[in-house]
């Protein structure tokens, strides 16, 4: 099994898409807040799929303080859709039977959603089920709270795909210590709120793990996880990629950038990747190499743009290094993808 704590921390990008929407939704510009962030340059414009959570919600804690916005987690989730998952993780999800399989594929497969988190269902004697949520080491109080909604909205989108909009949890835990306010309680009313737990939970009553699922199709049978999920396990350097992917553009991602995105020190980053036989320069040039070559092997895209979008801005220095990893020039490379 995955283990959340060892990757760094990661979002989907669609979940700050969400978030910047959110501010402006509650009419609040953040665009000081997000450049004053170590959030790449370009945002809200994404490159890539995951963004780093840590700065992700830095940024996020820094705006809810400038503006002084109450409940934000909540309100931000509360415009979570399952149609919003990773398209992976949908797939998977209309393969349940019923409510119990797709909560218990979506704590298989939340790591996709957010890397640091993991999660499980577990029913109870007593006619509850509980959905425990644990959020990876390393964030701090209010990074925590924010990713505990997220997580927690989430799984309310699912059950609530199966047993409507209006439904809402008997009790729902937290790790950190958020504060309550009108927003929440409008949200849920008669649902009890505890904190400073061991895990994040939603509690839920256990015959409705039985619901049909709106859009499951097929049979149990026909329902292993796919080759494409199994094969997307995060590991430390795999995660480290993903995060410093979004900086490409603005240039070689600095190792104290890196380090400063995982959460660790630079001496501590650059043992993690010792240990996978890995160096931070080795990483990041295969890693440009990769995204130039699935940047060419798009017709729409000129050799200039994934030059650029990995962060040359000489287009010879591009072609070098990239004829040093190919064995070919970034132009030969690409007629010949084209041509396959």
């Amino acid at each position: 099994m995955n283990n959340a704590y060892e990757t760094v921390p990661l979002l989907r990008c669609h979940y700050l898409d969400l978030v910047v929407s959110a501010f402006r939704d509650l009419g609040h510009d953040v665009t000081s807040e997000r450049d004053q962030s170590r959030l790449p340059a370009e945002l809200p414009k994404c490159r890539g799929t995951y963004v780093p959570a840590l700065p992700t919600f830095d940024f996020i804690t820094a705006a809810v303080q400038q503006h002084n916005i109450e409940d934000f987690g909540c309100l931000a989730g509360a415009q979570l859709k399952v149609s919003d998952f990773d398209a992976a993780v949908r797939r998977q999800l209309n393969k349940a039977r019923t409510l119990g399989e797709a909560l218990n594929s979506y704590c298989r497969l939340v790591t996709r959603e957010q890397s640091h988190v993991l999660c499980h269902v577990t029913a109870h004697s007593s006619g509850e089920a509980q959905i425990y949520g644990t959020v990876g080491l390393g964030l701090g109080p209010d990074q925590h709270e924010y990713s505990e909604w997220l997580l927690i909205m989430s799984l309310l989108a699912i059950v609530r795909h199966a047993a409507g909009s209006d439904w809402r949890p008997s009790q729902v835990a937290f790790q950190s210590q958020p504060a309550f306010g009108k927003s929440v309680w409008k949200a849920f009313p008669g649902t009890r709120f505890v904190v400073s737990q061991c895990e994040t939970c939603v509690t839920v009553p256990a015959e409705i793990l039985g619901l049909a699922w709106p859009d499951g199709r097929e049979t149990a049978k026909t329902r292993p996880m796919t080759a494409e999920l199994a094969s997307s396990r995060w590991d430390f350097p795999s995660s480290l990629r993903s995060a410093i992917r979004p900086y490409l553009a603005d240039g070689h991602p600095a190792v104290g950038l890196a380090a400063e995105l995982a959460g660790m020190s630079v001496r501590t980053l650059q043992r993690r990747l010792n240990q996978s036989d890995l160096s931070y320069s080795d990483l990041v040039k295969h890693l440009r190499f990769e995204v130039a070559a699935d940047l060419l092997a798009d017709p729409r895209n000129t050799v200039i743009d994934a030059a650029c979008e990995v962060g040359y801005s000489d287009p010879a220095h591009f072609s070098r290094a990239f004829r040093q990893m190919a064995g070919v020039s970034p132009r030969e490379f690409r007629r010949q993808r084209l041509a396959a």
